[in-house]
């Protein structure tokens, strides 16, 4: 996983692309490690005309489309499933337009060493929440409560209120999935913090 990280960071970087770790590993990193097999990267994109050139530069680099997933009620090119031919049935999903707040998220993520020579930018807590709040389904995605829960208990005032104001955004630019999220951050707070 370390060498198709390696790998993945070296050709966005290759191709000036602004990205941040968030999913299952930023998780890990901001709290305590778990098992994920696949990779999660935010991109910062104005549009999805550079979302799908940076792909198309990719597939040049040795990676294939697995899935593509459109934001509904943006019409946006949302999430882009990759694999790399060096690491077979591992994805890298490109999230560009998933919650509508990528940029925010790729501007607030801080660098963090995972390994030598291996620093990356890493998702906020507040991001991280926000992002697991808008994807959590106990019925299909267990695990993101778990994560919800792991991140609560690290999380700072300030992580609250990012992911507040970030949840905000997300209503704001059309991809709550329907959900009144706050509303949904506060109770998972009442319920998952001890």
């Amino acid at each position: 996983m370390i060498e198709l990280l390696r790998r993945a960071l070296g050709d966005l970087a290759s191709l000036r692309a602004r990205y941040a770790l968030v999913g299952g590993h930023a998780v890990s990193v901001r709290t305590e490690p778990r098992f994920t097999r696949g990779l999660d990267l935010a991109v910062a994109v104005t549009n999805d005309r550079e979302a799908e050139a940076l792909v198309t530069a990719l597939g040049s680099r040795g990676y294939r489309i697995v899935a593509i997933v459109e934001q509904e009620a943006t019409g946006r090119l949302a999430t882009v499933r990759l694999e790399h031919g060096s690491a077979p049935g591992v994805m890298v999903d490109l999230l560009f337009a998933t919650a509508g707040i990528e940029a925010e998220v790729v501007d607030g993520a801080t660098t963090v060493s995972l390994a030598p020579e291996l620093a990356l930018p890493v998702a906020s807590v507040g991001h991280l929440l926000a992002l697991k709040v808008l994807s959590i389904d106990d019925r299909t995605r267990p695990q993101d409560r778990l994560d919800v829960a792991a991140l609560l208990r690290t999380a700072t005032t300030d992580d609250l209120r990012i992911a507040r104001h970030a949840l905000s955004t997300i209503h704001d630019r059309g991809c709550d999935r329907g959900r009144d999220l706050p509303t949904w951050f506060e109770r998972l707070q009442r319920e998952l913090t001890p």
